[in-house]
């Protein structure tokens, strides 16, 4: 991985990190020493009646793990009375 330098040459001694792909740039920000940044993402489909759903979705609410805006508004699947809402979250991870 390090390299000897010879005799007389005051030269930078190269040398790479075997983890670390090449031309990734968070590789690259990882060498350079600046934070990198992933976004872990989680998709939350609630698929049923009506009912059921807009009630799943006010005991999420009401357990705080999300907020009401964050669903999609229930949406017809085009089967007799089923309905479907997403809910993203995403979660910054820094590496």
């Amino acid at each position: 991985m390090f390299l000897e330098p010879t005799s007389g040459d005051e030269s930078p001694v190269p040398f790479t990190l075997p983890f670390l792909p090449t031309g990734d740039a968070s590789a690259n920000d990882f060498a350079q020493g600046r934070p990198t940044y992933r976004q872990e993402t989680l998709r939350h489909i609630l698929l049923g009646d009506y009912g059921a759903i807009t009630d799943a979705i006010g005991q999420m609410v009401a357990l705080g793990y999300s907020d009401r805006i964050a669903w999609s508004d229930p949406i017809p699947t085009g089967r007799s009375g089923e309905y479907i809402a997403v809910m993203t979250r995403r979660r910054g991870m820094r590496s």
